[in-house]
């Protein structure tokens, strides 16, 4: 009984903390290449 409750909470466990993280990563990777993107254009 213990083991199909332990797999039941693996199932549903969404790292959220994790997520945030890799989506707040991923927005600033964009806000920098963007900027740079931007300067290069400027430049030209």
């Amino acid at each position: 009984m213990e083991n199909d409750h332990q797999s039941e909470i693996e199932k549903n466990f969404k790292p959220k903390g994790t997520i945030a993280f890799l989506v707040l990563l991923l927005i600033l990777a964009a806000m920098v290449w963007f900027s740079v993107y931007n300067l290069q254009i400027e430049r030209h």
